[in-house]
């Protein structure tokens, strides 16, 4: 419990820290208008009001295509910042200020180990530091608009947009405690669920999209949901966490109804074969767990009902039909006209588009699943070195146990490129993919894991992982700062430089550290190695995001600067060494 409420408080403070209100891509309007038409009641399903342009809202036939789960699930913040109208943005402050306190407090008090460094206890500079910011926060604070005026939608006023982010940040941290939990349970300690979580952090788009108005933080949350109840029951065979993993594939077809299928059907499958062998009773358990599918996805049931007059036909179905002039589809053509549209073979060469989502995209500035996430090609360099061992005729070394593990992971990973294999051919090529192939980003957590106990395999043992953790620390405080600045030095207004500069950075290092690998499988090299070599690629990531999410913020539109005035104002000492 004191580990989960720390890394919910760390988290959460991390992206309220590096996170703006502000949309950063065309189809965030779709979210903020549903949550502004949930407010005063305008119509859910029409109406690009007050956020979108006219040749938006004509290219999606006026129609708000999206469920709303997000805007749902962000009412809350709307309600609460409501409260504090125009002064919204101190009460985030408030928090944000309570949440670095705790931290702070948390640590000298439960982990008095971690409280000294060399004897001196740092905490306590720490909470001297927190009285210096608060004040200087004080001082630079500006109030964000929340109230709008006389004129209708003034400009400057996006109180949708701050909801929204602010909720994303509460799913992150929700997300991080999950994925804690995940990498304790598969890998056996605490050691190792925080090296996890830092893998996640790192190599993963979750921080980013934590700060924007998109749903991909809340869909990566369900999705791990249901990873870790399916993993609990691998782990102690209790059919009531299978079920509760069946009802968070249905919330998760919720937020993303595209995912929901795959998800349902590759979880049943995989529930049955693991029941198998253990008698009819045990597959009859399984298939009574399934029953969670619908259960969880009655929110879904209940949102298609009221937007399209049926349970099963979702509403950019009911909303283009409408504007086509045609008859609204009976429920079951409308679920087969989707699942036909989404895992037909896809039009184009599936096996290019692949490798451009997964290692070389074709748009310049995004980036590809490998290059956010290098940590995850380690589960490929541990299915080669397994099946190498299986061709020999060898034991890959890798327990009964943990091998279910490693499948169950595989099989979600690839059940998210399922989902979205009809648009591989053209993803990485697509203006809208930015800035990584976005609605990948749920398999993350799934490689990662694969990734991180390919390390465990390699013989990294706990004191490895300490050993790791600290060089991240140090590599993060000292050398990413510095390769800020080098980056902006080279290519200072060019953001698809920087990318492609970290990228061939981040590929290199990652040829080194699976060429150590391999090494420290034959026995040519020690594992403690990988103690030093896995962080420095853990580093080039959260670079990456500290370009996109940092440097160029102006890039985006339509809302609020950092919440923090501190931050806002190095943003602006930065713009003005480095101007865009």
């Amino acid at each position: 419990m004191k580990k989960a409420l720390l890394i919910t408080f760390l988290c959460c403070l991390l992206s309220l820290t590096i996170g703006y209100p502000i949309l950063y891509i065309t189809d965030e309007w779709i979210t903020a208008d549903q949550l502004n038409h949930l407010v005063t009641g305008n119509d859910l399903l029409f109406g690009y009001t007050p956020y979108g342009s006219a040749g938006y809202a004509a290219s999606h036939h006026d129609t708000l295509c999206y469920t709303l789960a997000l805007p749902v699930a962000s009412l809350p913040a709307y309600h609460l910042f409501s409260l504090f109208g125009d002064d919204f943005r101190f009460a985030v402050l408030l928090l944000w200020s309570a949440l670095l306190l705790a931290v702070l407090l948390m640590v000298e008090f439960w982990y008095p180990r971690y409280a000294r460094f060399r004897g001196i206890p740092w905490t306590w500079a720490g909470i001297i530091s927190w009285g210096v910011l608060f004040i200087l926060n004080a001082a630079l604070y500006r109030p964000f608009w929340f109230v709008r005026g006389v004129q209708p939608y003034d400009v400057g006023v996006y109180p949708e947009v701050a909801a929204i982010v602010f909720t994303n940040s509460v799913v992150f941290a929700l997300l991080a405690v999950v994925a804690f939990l995940i990498f304790r349970e598969v890998l056996g300690s605490d050691r190792w669920g925080v090296f996890g979580l830092a893998a996640t952090v790192c190599c993963s788009s979750y921080l980013f999209w934590s700060g924007n108005a998109k749903d991909h933080a809340l869909v990566a949350l369900l999705f791990v949901v249901a990873l870790y109840c399916f993993t609990l029951y691998l782990s102690r065979e209790n059919p009531l966490y299978l079920f509760a993993s069946f009802v968070a594939v249905g919330w998760t077809a919720w937020a993303r109804p595209e995912l929901g299928p795959a998800l349902a059907a590759g979880f049943f499958l995989f529930g049955i074969a693991v029941a198998a062998g253990k008698g009819r009773r045990e597959v009859g358990k399984t298939v009574l767990a399934a029953a969670g599918v619908p259960l969880g996805a009655l929110p879904l049931i209940v949102n298609n009902w009221g937007l399209s007059g049926h349970p099963l036909v979702l509403p950019w179905v009911a909303g283009y039909a409408a504007a086509g002039g045609k008859a609204l589809p009976s429920g079951s053509e409308s679920l087969w006209s989707t699942l036909i549209g989404h895992y037909t073979p896809p039009p184009g060469d599936l096996l290019s588009g692949l490798y451009g989502a997964f290692f070389d995209p074709v748009r310049d500035g995004s980036a590809a699943f490998f290059q956010v996430s290098p940590l995850s090609f380690f589960a490929l360099l541990l299915a080669g070195a397994a099946g190498y061992a299986l061709i020999r005729h060898r034991s890959t070394g890798i327990p009964s146990r943990d091998a279910r593990f490693l499948a169950f992971f595989a099989l979600a990973a690839a059940l998210v490129v399922l989902a979205y294999a009809r648009s591989l051919p053209g993803m990485s090529a697509s203006p809208g993919i930015v800035p990584d192939m976005r609605y990948l980003s749920p398999a993350y957590l799934p490689l990662l894991v694969i990734g991180v106990y390919a390390l465990k395999h390699a013989g990294l043992d706990g004191d490895g992982v300490g050993e790791a953790l600290k060089v991240l620390f140090w590599l993060a405080v000292v050398d990413l700062p510095l390769i800020f600045i080098i980056l902006q030095v080279i290519a200072g207004n060019n953001p698809a430089g920087q990318v492609t500069f970290i990228t061939t950075l981040t590929y290199l290092f990652l040829a080194g550290a699976a060429v150590l690998y391999i090494a420290v499988l034959a026995k040519r090299a020690s594992p403690r190695l990988l103690a030093y070599a896995v962080p420095v690629l853990m580093l080039f990531p959260l670079a990456w995001e500290v370009i996109v999410d940092f440097r160029f913020a102006t890039s985006c539109w339509e809302g609020y600067h950092f919440w923090i005035p501190v931050v806002q104002y190095i943003w602006y000492i930065q713009y003005a060494i480095f101007p865009l």
